[in-house]
């Protein structure tokens, strides 16, 4: 009993002196410090991959990207600048150099740059997602060791430039619209905004065609509930722009309040999606399959075109 008591004792002390052996050689290094980064002095972001460098640039209030000066995502922005205020190391991970492992390699690798002016600010260069997708695989300027920063945000920077640019073709507030002109197959309707208050106060609005009929409430505010805030699928060549200028469009509508924002839709033979171009964006660009469909359908629907008429045309 004594011996099993003695080898008990032993097992506990090798396990004591490992244990503190392994918090000692844990804290032999220090993680590095990143200040805190004040990001409303950020003029510049560099997203450099394998490919061509993404550069953004901040013109006054609003961002563009590249040296065309797209306008650029806004949301996209703010995660971009958000990651970089609250980032930090947490664990040093590796001081080896196995770059493909954590996908830091030349293939792989995405390395930020921010700037003022001419000045780099901050920069670091970001591999993949940790396995426990809480933490991404990162290393700092002259500093070969690999570090695991605190979030999982690589999505934020590993994008094209089609997914950085702001794909807002036009906007407006439905409640503003005073009057829609529609157009289609060559039958034209513009319908027209009345308000009026209920015995309860309430504000009643109705649409009204310039014949003086009705239009269906509910197909009118599906409408401009589509477009109010219409986001592009994709944007096209300028080419393609000057092209449609000269074509012959499969839909127009017109809205106004204080101002009139057209947009004018274009069917192409190889292609589902409508694209088009208007007043408030100056690039052409294509809608989503649902998009189209559904704006498609609620002109046709105002306009009183039935499936017989369509199939006609």
């Amino acid at each position: 009993m004594k011996k099993e008591y003695l080898i008990l004792a032993t097992l506990i002390l090798l396990l004591g002196a490992y244990l503190l052996f392994h918090k000692e050689n844990q804290n032999k290094y220090v993680l590095p410090k990143i200040e805190k980064i004040d990001t409303s002095k950020i003029t510049g972001l560099i997203i450099g991959k394998k490919q061509s460098p993404i550069e953004f640039t901040k013109k006054e209030e609003y961002w563009t990207v590249t040296d065309k000066e797209f306008p650029a995502d806004s949301p996209s922005i703010e995660k971009m600048l958000d990651t970089l205020k609250i980032l930090k190391l947490s664990v040093l991970v590796s001081e080896k150099e196995n770059l493909k492992r954590y996908e830091l390699d030349d293939e792989n690798y995405i390395q930020v740059k921010a700037t003022n002016g001419q000045k780099i600010i901050f920069q670091f260069t970001m591999g993949k997602t940790a396995p426990s997708f809480n933490h991404t695989f990162v290393r700092l300027p002259d500093n070969k060791n690999i570090y695991h920063a605190n979030g999982n945000f690589r999505s934020h920077f590993d994008k094209t430039i089609e997914d950085f640019r702001d794909k807002k073709v036009l906007e407006f507030k439905e409640d503003s619209i005073q009057q829609i002109t529609i157009e289609k197959d060559g039958i034209s309707k513009t319908l027209i905004s009345k308000q009026r208050k209920t015995d309860k106060e309430a504000v009643l609005v109705t649409w009204t065609s310039d014949d003086g009929i009705s239009a269906d409430k509910k197909i009118v505010s599906s409408l401009l509930s589509l477009v109010s805030f219409l986001k592009s699928e994709k944007y096209l060549s300028d080419e393609t722009k000057n092209k449609l200028v000269n074509e012959k469009p499969f839909c127009k509508l017109r809205f106004k309040n204080e101002k009139n924002m057209d947009l004018t839709l274009f069917k192409m033979d190889t292609e589902e999606n409508l694209i088009g171009i208007s007043s408030m964006n100056k690039y052409a660009f294509a809608l989503s399959q649902f998009n189209s469909e559904e704006i498609v359908s609620n002109i046709e629907t105002l306009l009183g075109i039935t499936k017989e008429e369509k199939t006609n045309n």
